[in-house]
């Protein structure tokens, strides 16, 4: 814009001086035309220079309805944005002066703002002056990598905390005569399996029953004799009487309810005297 306020300043100035000829404004690159009638001998285009900023070409000639002038068809393209005098740019064919010529003023339009500093692309101005797109997209980093740490800090928390595990639940006397009774109820129980059931349970009713000082075999009679402890002993010889697998396991739960309180006593040391099948 300011280059072609200045082309018409010029122009007007031009006009002040001499009558001016019709005038167009091309861009830099573009040709431009001009007609008009000049006095004097034929004219032609100066030789081109590499410091010319204007570029001019008599296209055509022919005589004017004055005798004394010629009607000449002007093609100039400008190089440099501007106001330019195409009289600066003509010689004569016999080379006088050109000094009775007219000013014959021409304005050329520049392609590019004035405020423009050579990018091949405009950039479009920044929404935010103080943050660049380059800011933008690292702080949304920053921002995305905080919102994911806040979960994963207390789910680590969470993990680092002492997990307590539930103990372990408790064995009984109960557990450890389940194999063997569920065999002695099946008839798959074999004679040593017989005499280890016979001690273990011997055992467990000595301490209970304060039967230590008796022998083995007055220990298991008294234990037959006994509502509670003599109800698995006859269960157990009933069992290996009559066909295998007759018993049920409602029998066998009813059998061992006495020992479910009972803690597992761990491996019973068997007392002397007791042998497979009763008393020595």
């Amino acid at each position: 814009m300011k280059s072609f306020i200045l082309a018409i300043i010029a122009i007007t100035s031009f006009a002040a001086a001499a009558p001016a000829p019709p005038t167009t404004m091309p861009t830099v690159g573009v040709e431009g035309k001009i007609e008009l009638a000049l006095p004097g001998t034929l004219l032609q285009g100066k030789p081109v220079t590499d410091k010319a900023a204007l570029l001019l070409r008599v296209a055509s000639t022919q005589p004017a309805p004055r005798r004394a002038d010629l009607w000449y068809d002007l093609r100039y393209m400008g190089l440099v944005p501007g106001a330019h005098d195409l009289k600066n740019y003509l010689v004569r064919a016999d080379g006088s002066s050109t000094a009775d010529l007219p000013s014959i003023p021409v304005a050329v339009l520049g392609l590019l703002p004035e405020d423009h500093k050579g990018e091949l692309v405009r950039g479009s101005g920044a929404r935010w002056p103080f943050f660049g797109g380059y800011r933008i997209v690292m702080g949304a980093v920053a921002g995305l990598w905080a919102a994911l740490m806040v979960p994963l800090f207390f789910w680590g928390r969470r993990k680092r905390e002492r997990v307590v595990a539930p103990p372990p639940a408790r064995k009984t006397f109960a557990d450890r005569l389940r194999p063997l009774i569920d065999r002695a109820a099946r008839g798959s129980l074999t004679i040593e399996e017989k005499g280890k059931l016979e001690r273990m349970l011997l055992w467990y009713w000595q301490q209970r029953l304060d039967l230590t000082a008796d022998s083995p075999a007055d220990a298991i009679a008294a234990l037959r004799r006994h509502d509670q402890a003599g109800e698995l002993l006859r269960a157990l010889e009933e069992w290996l009487h009559r066909r295998p697998g007759t018993a049920t396991a409602t029998d066998v739960n009813a059998l061992l309810a006495p020992y479910r309180e009972a803690p597992d006593p761990g491996e019973v040391r068997e007392p002397a005297g007791v042998v497979a099948g009763g008393a020595a």
